[in-house]
C-alpha cells in the first residue's frame, strides 16, 4: 500500500531527521571494503529513488520513459558501458523505485537498492524529498551517489555531519534562482517604464525554500533600486491571503517575487485577482514550473507568470550518449510519449550522460573507483558543460555577498553551479501554453519581450505568435 505523500511544511524537518538517523546509524563502508571479482559481473546495477507519484510527481513525470529507454539504448545501441577491468562491455540494469515524494520513502527504497539490489552507484534527481536522504544513505553505505537538478545550496545546508564524502550535486542554487526573479524584474521596468514601478512584494511559503528565497531577495531587491513590500511567509494550507493582498496593494506594489508551493500560490493568485491586486510583473519559483500548474489555475490565469527555468531544447548542446541535440531530445520524447518535454527531461538524460562517463572514466565497478570519477568529473552534457567544483565567476560572486558558506573547499568540491534562465508563461503553441526565454543568462538562446499581466487574462490575447522550439 503506498504511503500517503507529507505536505511540504515538513519537508525539511523530516529530511534533517533522515540525514541524522542515516549518519548516527554508522558510517559503514559496506561497498567500501569490497573488491571486485576478476569475473565481470553479467549486468551493472544502477539505482534510481524517484517521485513517481506524490507531491513532487510533476518532476518525476518524465523518469520512467527515459529509465526505460537508456536502459535500452546503452544495452542495445551501445552493447553496454566499457570497463577497462575486465576488458569488456557490461549492460546496465537501471532499477527505478517510486519514493512517493516522501523523504522517509527514499531512505527506505535507497537502503534497499543498495543491501538488496547491489547497485554500484545511486542516481537522485528533482527534489530534496529525494536527493537528500538518497545522499544520506549513500554516505552511510559508502556508494557513490549522483543527485541532479535539486538547489545546491540547500542540499550543501542538509549534508551529514563531517560533510559529504561519497555525494555530488549538479544544479543550481536558490541564490541563482533569486537573482533571476531580480533580472525579470529589471527587464519588465526597463521595457515598461511607464507602467512597472521599483515596488516589489515579496512573498514565499514558511518552508526552506520560501524562507530562504525570501531572505535572498529581501537582500537583492534594495541592492537593485527596488523598495521592498515584505508581505511575509505562509504556512502550507493557508487559504485567506487578503492581509497580503491589501498591503501589496496600498503599496501601489506592481511587481510580485518569491517562492510558493503551488496550491497556496493559486489561492493567493486568484483572491489577488478578487480583490482588485493584480502586479505588472509576478516571479514566483516552484509555484508554476509546469504547464499542467498553469492549465490548472483556469480562466488564461497563468498568462504571463514567469520564473526560473532550467534547460531549453534550442540550448545549444549535444548528448554525447546519444549523439542528437537538445532539441531533436526534446522531440523525441514528444513523438516516443505524446506528452509535452519539460524541462526535466534535460536533466534526466544528462544524469545517464554522466553515470556513463564516470563509470567509464573509472575502469572499475570499486566503489572507490567510481567515487574518484565522480569527484573529477568534466564533461560535456545535454544541459551544458559540468565541471565537479566549478562555479562561474556571477556565482562566485553571489555566493560571496549572500551564502559564503558555499565556497568552503569542502564544500565546492562535492557540486557543480550551472546557469539559470528566465521564462514567461504565455498561451499558444501546440499544447495550449508555451513558456518563452525572457533572461537567457548569457547563453545564446533567442528571448522575447516581457509581457505584463493582463488585468483581465480571461479575455486577453497573446501578444504575439508565441515561441514552441524557436531557433
Amino acid at each position: 500500500m503506498k504511503r500517503k505523500a507529507i505536505s511540504r511544511t515538513a519537508l525539511w524537518t523530516i529530511i534533517a531527521v533522515v540525514v541524522i538517523v542515516a549518519v548516527v546509524g554508522g558510517v559503514a563502508a559496506w561497498y567500501a571494503t569490497r573488491s571486485p571479482t576478476s569475473t565481470a559481473p553479467s549486468v551493472i546495477v544502477i539505482g534510481w529513488p524517484g517521485a513517481v507519484t506524490g507531491e513532487f510527481a510533476a518532476f518525476g513525470s518524465t523518469d520512467p520513459w527515459v529509465a526505460s529507454y537508456i536502459q535500452n539504448y546503452i544495452n542495445q545501441n551501445m552493447g553496454g558501458i566499457y570497463i577497462a577491468q575486465y576488458g569488456k562491455k557490461i549492460p546496465v540494469n537501471i532499477i527505478l523505485e517510486d519514493d512517493e515524494s516522501n523523504p522517509s520513502v527514499t531512505s527506505t527504497v535507497a537502503t534497499q537498492l543498495i543491501t538488496q539490489d547491489h547497485v554500484v552507484m545511486l542516481i537522485a534527481m528533482h527534489t530534496p524529498a529525494s536527493t537528500v536522504p538518497a545522499a544520506a544513505v549513500a554516505e552511510k553505505y559508502g556508494v557513490p551517489c549522483l543527485c541532479v537538478e535539486t538547489p545546491t545550496d540547500g542540499w550543501i545546508s542538509a549534508e551529514p555531519t563531517g560533510g559529504y564524502h561519497w555525494s555530488y550535486l549538479v544544479g543550481q542554487s536558490f541564490a541563482q534562482f533569486a537573482n533571476i526573479y531580480v533580472q525579470i524584474a529589471n527587464e519588465a521596468r526597463s521595457e515598461h517604464p511607464g507602467q512597472v514601478n521599483n515596488v516589489v512584494a515579496v512573498i514565499g511559503t514558511s518552508d526552506t525554500d520560501g524562507e530562504l528565497t525570501v531572505q535572498l531577495l529581501n537582500e537583492m531587491l534594495p541592492a537593485n533600486g527596488y523598495q521592498v513590500v515584505d508581505l511575509g511567509t505562509f504556512a502550507p494550507g493557508t487559504t485567506d491571503f487578503t492581509s497580503a493582498i491589501l498591503k501589496a496593494k496600498a503599496a501601489n506594489a506592481t511587481i510580485l517575487v518569491g517562492n510558493m508551493i503551488t496550491p497556496d500560490f493559486t489561492t493567493f493568485w486568484k483572491q489577488a485577482h478578487t480583490q482588485g491586486w493584480v502586479p505588472e510583473v509576478a516571479a514566483v519559483g516552484r509555484a508554476y514550473l509546469f504547464r499542467s500548474n498553469i492549465e490548472s489555475m483556469g480562466d488564461n490565469m497563468g498568462y504571463g507568470l514567469s520564473a526560473e527555468m532550467w534547460w531549453y531544447p534550442t540550448l545549444p548542446y549535444t548528448s554525447p550518449l546519444l549523439h542528437i541535440s537538445a532539441l531533436q531530445w526534446a522531440q523525441l520524447y514528444e513523438s516516443e510519449t505524446g506528452h509535452e518535454w519539460n524541462s526535466a527531461i534535460g536533466y534526466d538524460l544528462a544524469a545517464f550522460e554522466m553515470m556513463t562517463q564516470v563509470l567509464e572514466n573509472a575502469g572499475s565497478l570499486s566503489p572507490q573507483a567510481i567515487n574518484q570519477s565522480l569527484a573529477t568529473l568534466d564533461m560535456n552534457t545535454i544541459i551544458g558543460p559540468v565541471k565537479m567544483g566549478s562555479v562561474s565567476p556571477d556565482v562566485q560572486q553571489l555566493y560571496a555577498r549572500y551564502e559564503p558558506s558555499m565556497l568552503e573547499p569542502q564544500n565546492l568540491e562535492h557540486y557543480a553551479n550551472l546557469p539559470v534562465m528566465g521564462g514567461q508563461w504565455v498561451p499558444g503553441g501546440p499544447y495550449g501554453w508555451t513558456v518563452a526565454p525572457i533572461i537567457n543568462s548569457g547563453l545564446p538562446i533567442q528571448t522575447y519581450p516581457v509581457v505584463l499581466i493582463p488585468q483581465n487574462p480571461a479575455n486577453a490575447t497573446p501578444p504575439y505568435q508565441p515561441p514552441y522550439f524557436a531557433p
